[in-house]
């Protein structure tokens, strides 16, 4: 039997990011599956190894060690060092100088009225097509 530390945490309302599976960390298997999306409240938290496990108060309440990797979440493992940011201030750069001269630089609302054709519901131009329940369904004279 493996002695996990756990650390209590605020209680956090997470959502599974793919199918995720409950393990047993005393055993290496796994306990119970979920779909993607499922929401789940954790309470604690445990470093085994290289990875971060959260665990629920129900498995908490059962002394049970029964817990969601890190990963599952979308949450980073603590031991692993994060990611830089995508963009820094250092090397932001002004998306006006990558505008193509000669490039259009009408709004979008401007494009979308310019692009559509407007038609009138009774203009005799364009003949409008019956539903085809109301083919199926037509009143007889």
């Amino acid at each position: 039997m493996m002695n996990c530390i756990w650390k209590d945490i605020d209680r956090k309302n997470l959502f599974t990011k793919r199918n995720a599976v409950m393990i047993n960390l005393d055993t290496k298997k796994i306990v119970q599956y979920y779909s993607a999306n499922t929401k789940i409240v954790v309470i604690q938290k445990t470093q085994v190894g290289e990875k971060t496990y959260y665990r629920t108060a129900s498995a908490r309440d059962k002394s049970l060690n029964w817990a969601f990797e890190a990963s599952v979440f979308g949450l980073p493992n603590e031991v692993a060092p994060s990611a830089p940011s995508r963009r820094s201030k250092s090397s932001s750069i002004n998306t006006s100088q990558l505008r193509k001269p000669g490039k259009s630089t009408l709004s979008r609302t401007e494009k979308q009225t310019k692009d559509q054709k407007i038609a009138s519901p009774k203009g005799g131009e364009e003949k409008q097509h019956k539903g085809w329940l109301r083919k199926i369904f037509r009143r007889k004279k």
